[in-house]
């Protein structure tokens, strides 16, 4: 493989997320700058760069003349939702590789534009309904109302009646860019699935089909996942049944190089696709994954990232691949409140089975009750052999971990009980 040694790569968004990206840069001898508005402290990639840069991601203009003035040969941002269109943009201008051009990336940032092009080209979607619909009621309830594009279960808004409605289209178009909704018939939470396809020399991978498990209605976390785990039971199934179904729908989008993000219902013969992104998705699930394979796609990204290609030799390494252990990512939310202390924390980091693991709040810091990520504690990643290897981490995990109040008590919940793993044949 060429040598990227001394060149220089521009990373946006300092969060937790592109910590890989920037190792796997590191690794292979690039210099590293990474950009966001956050001061470096609040930033964990930021404080492991070779310089960290206090710029907005969307204040193109700093970042073009940042890029000719450090001479910076490429940019990278392949696990944030928030950076698809400004990495697009910095890269339409000073020609560097990027996944895909305006269309792609409209077709994979906008729920209105994918569900139009799924529809077209012969993928399921899930049943949508316009406002004169849902005004003549003509959309059967339960609905769930949410932003065209959105992240993070933001502005989402299950609606049991006529009653629910005004308030969830005010909630949706404020959180949306350009007051976009979309209005669905509500799937529950059952069947949830995480799909990543990819894309090299045209030809889609399939390389993970993984579960994901909602929190509770009781604490409004319904529509948050709170545990992801790979491989999914239904992956076989899948593979049988809808993946060439939705290699198809990529192969019609004209992609090269490029990761393809899809949530889905699949409910072991059919998969409604509901939202997609022209990037991988924000989990560390890579590690646990290359933990177990080999397989190091954060380092074939940051190659992408100069030479517009991914070998071919890593869609079959992909193809050819098939866990034969679990990676898994919990995800365990706080109550409302302010933090007086967080215990567990070191404890954690030396135990073996944990690949990685990375928290959004510190001691001091006020929760509140926003019923999305933004309650999220961190992500805990482990691998296992066996489902009663992984019970038994998974609780580990939670006997060892502790977030308290002023009054002592432990504002954890939605603590990950692996009831689920019944399910699942190994």
């Amino acid at each position: 493989m060429t040598s990227l040694k001394g060149k220089k790569l521009l990373i946006l968004g300092g969060a937790y997320q592109h910590r890989k990206i920037l190792r796997a840069a590191k690794r292979l001898g690039i210099e590293t700058y990474v950009a966001d508005f956050l001061p470096t402290e609040l930033a964990p990639t930021k404080q492991m760069a070779d310089h960290a840069l206090q710029i907005d991601i969307f204040d193109h203009e700093k970042l073009v003349a940042l890029c000719r003035k450090e001479k910076i040969d490429a940019v990278s941002a392949p696990y944030l939702d928030v950076t698809q269109w400004p990495v697009f943009y910095l890269c339409e201008e000073l020609g560097y590789p990027c996944f895909g051009d305006y269309r792609q990336h409209e077709v994979l940032t906008d729920k209105r534009a994918f569900k139009a092009f799924c529809d077209q080209a012969g993928a399921d979607t899930i049943p949508a309904y316009s406002p004169e619909q849902l005004e003549a009621g003509q959309a059967p309830f339960p609905l769930l109302i949410k932003p065209s594009d959105s992240r993070g279960s933001r502005g989402q808004t299950v609606c049991h009646g006529p009653e629910d409605v005004a308030a969830a289209l005010q909630l949706a178009k404020q959180e949306s860019r350009d007051g976009g909704i979309l209005i669905e018939r509500y799937m529950g939470q059952q069947n949830d699935v995480q799909l990543v396809y990819l894309v090299i020399e045209g030809e889609p991978y399939l390389y993970k089909v993984q579960d994901r498990y909602l929190g509770s209605v009781e604490n409004g976390f319904d529509k948050l996942c709170v545990a992801e785990i790979g491989p999914s039971f239904r992956e076989e199934a899948f593979r049988n049944s809808a993946d060439q179904r939705v290699k198809n729908m990529i192969r019609q989008l004209g992609l090269r190089n490029a990761p393809v993000f899809i949530q889905a219902f699949f409910d072991g013969e059919k998969a409604w696709l509901y939202d997609p992104g022209l990037r991988m998705p924000g989990d560390d699930f890579d590690e646990g994954y290359s933990r177990i394979t080999g397989i190091d796609i954060s380092e074939a990204l940051v190659r992408f990232a100069f030479t517009g290609q991914m070998p071919k030799e890593l869609g079959e390494a992909i193809e050819n691949t098939r866990l034969n252990q679990f990676s898994v990512m919990v995800y365990p939310c706080l109550l409302p409140g302010k933090i007086a202390a967080i215990e567990g924390l070191e404890a954690l980091e030396s135990y073996p089975p944990l690949v990685t693991f990375s928290t959004a709040y510190r001691a001091g810091d006020e929760v509140m009750p926003h019923r999305n990520v933004k309650q999220r504690f961190g992500e805990f990643v482990v691998t296992a052999r066996n489902k009663t290897d992984l019970h038994e981490k998974i609780r580990h995990i939670f006997n060892t971990l502790h977030v308290y109040n002023a009054a002592g008590e432990d504002m954890l919940i939605e603590k990950f009980d692996g009831k689920e793993l019944s399910r699942y044949p190994w």
